[in-house]
């Protein structure tokens, strides 16, 4: 679902590849995964992953990116490398956008119904990555410092504004949906408080970012490569892990959380990274902090209306019915993880 409209026609992509890769365009095939726009193009050479960053992308994020994928490479951890333009650059800037050409790698991928027999792969290949990229250098992200900098009138004062301008939509046919969903996720907030003391003594890892099954190219039995290193960082692993589970597809159609089957998820990963009694202690109370105080999809609906708003909206509406599910069973969760130790 990209969250931006792209700036190309055929016409530019053709000049584009041509002018900075050498490559003659036959034929490109827009994908509906993630918030960038992506493109699977077929040249003369060869097939190709074409990605068009949102615009808040920067060549030096992206190089970054470009490394870690070179670094992954060398370790024999399954990716898509990026393909040099004609003067050995990475990516390029077109139209202010970071562009950049990857290998294209045949396979599926999957958008929060990610088969239950991939769940297993899923696991393993976070816990392979988090091994592999624990002394790699990132910036982090989600520590305890940044809990701690959270503040809750803020919050509350962004769902505030939010419901004003819900109420100058209140014809709409989900307003009664959304204002529930935000006095849910206002209250929820002002008890959080005591959460923050969760990202305290846990696992802080480098990290993919956005482990999600989107990211993931599969076949009908095993996952097949990861992509997407965009938004890596070093985050607190319980929050990838929870996550990744989660946005696999649990708790679709109203269904509740399998507390039994996400801890299996996370004997898996153990198999390849460890965690500490404290981690799975912490993993709930972790992934909910974060999930609580996110507004995206309902401020694309409300605010700046983006092309695929009803898409993001529906997506906001399963993250919030998640946040609701957690909050109830947060403490069972934690109390059946830590019978992994």
């Amino acid at each position: 679902m990209a969250i931006e409209k792209s700036v190309f026609d055929g016409e530019k992509m053709q000049a584009l590849l041509l002018q900075e890769y050498g490559f003659h365009l036959e034929e490109s095939r827009h994908l509906q995964f993630g918030t960038a726009n992506c493109y699977k193009v077929r040249c003369e050479e060869g097939t190709y992953f074409f990605k068009e960053y949102q615009k808040e992308f920067t060549l030096q994020a992206v190089e970054r990116e470009t490394e870690l994928v070179d670094y992954l490479y060398s370790k024999d951890f399954p990716v898509a490398r990026f393909i040099k333009t004609i003067s050995g650059k990475s990516c390029i800037l077109y139209e202010s956008h970071v562009i950049s050409v990857q290998e294209y790698l045949e396979g599926k991928s999957y958008l929060n119904d990610l088969p239950h027999n991939l769940l297993k792969d899923s696991a393993k290949y976070l816990g392979i990555l988090h091994s592999v990229l624990k002394d790699y250098p990132m910036e982090s992200s989600l520590d305890e410092k940044w809990a701690e900098s959270i503040s809750v009138g803020a919050v509350n004062a962004k769902y505030d504004r939010l419901l004003e301008a819900l109420e100058k939509e209140s014809s709409d046919p989900n307003y009664s949906r959304i204002k529930e969903d935000f006095l849910f996720k206002k209250e929820l907030f002002c008890h959080i408080e005591d959460m923050k003391g969760y990202f305290k003594g846990i696992t802080y890892t480098p990290s993919h970012g956005d482990y999600t099954s989107c990211q993931l190219i599969c076949d009908e039995d095993h996952v097949k490569a990861v992509i997407d290193f965009a938004s890596a960082a070093k985050l607190p692993a319980v929050w990838e892990i929870m996550r990744s589970y989660i946005q696999a597809g649990a708790c679709r159609n109203g269904e509740a959380l399998d507390i039994g089957d996400f801890a299996q998820y996370v004997k898996e990963y153990m198999k390849y990274a460890p965690l500490s009694k404290r981690d799975l202690e912490a993993m709930p109370y972790v992934y909910l902090f974060q999930l609580s105080r996110s507004a995206y999809g309902y401020e694309e609906y409300l605010i700046t209306k983006t092309e695929n708003r009803d898409a993001l909206l529906e997506f906001a509406f399963w993250r919030t019915d998640i946040c609701r599910e957690i909050y109830r069973n947060a403490d069972a969760i934690s109390r059946e993880l830590l019978q992994l130790v």
